[in-house]
């Protein structure tokens, strides 16, 4: 690891301070977290001419709050905080490339028979929904919640 030296005003010293003794972190995790911040914030506006759109679907309380538990993990383990948006971007990018290797080995079976649909096993049988949340794996399942954060509660 490399190490940073800064110098900054004692008015922005003491009120790090103050919001790391209210955070219970330390001063290099808030350093790690800050830089990070800013670094995807910059690659972001690198990609601000990007055309976007909406990915949303619902997944069971269940699955939602062992995504929330993996987010507050991963914070605890290295130092910033991951977004829900950025942890899924992450794994459809993943997945997408995995399944571009699979294309590519289907298409060379084909010439010796049939090949297996890889999502097949994660589809309930006889097309019934009821119990299926849409969802392959628990990590694909929090696209929507970075979008219904900020849309008013259904409670209200």
């Amino acid at each position: 690891m490399g190490k940073l030296t800064v110098t900054v005003p004692e008015e922005l010293h003491e009120r790090i301070r103050k919001a790391l003794e209210n955070k219970g972190m330390t001063t290099a995790q808030f350093i790690q977290q800050a830089v990070y911040m800013y670094l995807d914030d910059h690659n972001k506006k690198g990609e601000g001419n990007m055309a976007t759109r909406t990915i949303a679907f619902q997944v069971t309380e269940e699955l939602y709050q062992k995504v929330k538990e993996y987010l507050i993990r991963y914070e605890q383990v290295y130092g910033r905080k991951l977004s829900q948006k950025e942890f899924i971007v992450t794994l459809i990018e993943q997945a997408l490339e995995e399944a571009d290797e699979d294309f590519e080995a289907a298409r060379a079976d084909e010439d010796e028979g049939s090949h297996e649909d890889p999502l097949e096993e994660d589809q309930p049988e006889n097309g019934d929904l009821s119990e299926y949340d849409g969802c392959g794996t628990e990590q694909e399942a929090d696209v929507a919640d970075e979008e219904t954060d900020n849309a008013p509660s259904e409670e209200a």
